[in-house]
């Protein structure tokens, strides 16, 4: 949690001379959870990183009906083993930070400031499991939903689908287990600020 804060304060710091440039610059935390994908065994099994609370901060650049944006998401996961009805988990032994460039558009506006967006770029998954370092490149799309609540300060709704790299290493994979690539659902809600 100390790296959050930490990741938090850096990119405050850097927003900083650039809060000058009124209405081009802004910045958005989110929590949200996520489900994910990972491998399949030969019995109707599936396994992978197991829902976890994530946490998002992005910093973002207006360009128009366009944004640019760079986001960090962070959250510890355990690992599951499902099938029929039941679930295994290992908690508390994984985490991953992810950093995703992205470009957005707006594609409708409704009543007074409401705005649905579309949101796409790449994403590079940092992986630690019980000191295991696993990086992986992939590729992100969201869509998003923002309403206004204040001057410049805008709620969201945002639903997000990552596709990357099998999580798990060819040596981890027992016999009569597939690797697949590791597919990522999520919805989180958040916070923007106009700087």
């Amino acid at each position: 949690m100390r790296t959050l804060a930490a990741t938090l304060v850096v990119v405050a710091v850097a927003a900083g001379p650039w809060c000058r440039l009124q209405g081009q610059w802004a910045i958005a935390a989110d929590i949200g959870v996520a489900r994910f994908g990972a491998h399949r065994a030969t019995a109707p099994r599936d396994g992978g990183p197991y829902r976890p609370t994530t946490f998002g901060l992005r910093l973002e650049r207006g360009l128009g009906r366009a944004r640019v944006a760079l986001g960090v998401l962070h959250a510890e996961t355990g690992l599951v083993a499902e099938g029929q009805g039941v679930a295994v988990v290992q908690y508390g032994i994984g985490s991953l930070w992810e950093i995703a460039p992205e470009i957005s558009f707006g594609v409708a506006r409704f009543g007074t400031g409401v705005e649905a967006r579309v949101e796409a770029g790449p994403a590079v998954d940092l992986w630690n499991f019980d000191g295991e370092q696993r990086n992986r490149v992939g590729g992100r799309v969201a869509a998003v939903l923002e309403w206004p609540l204040a001057r410049a300060l805008m709620g969201s709704l945002r639903v997000s689908g990552v596709l990357s790299g099998s999580v798990f290493d060819a040596a981890d994979a027992p016999s009569g287990v597939e690797r697949r690539a590791t597919r990522r659902f999520g919805v989180a809600v958040g916070l923007r600020y106009q700087l």
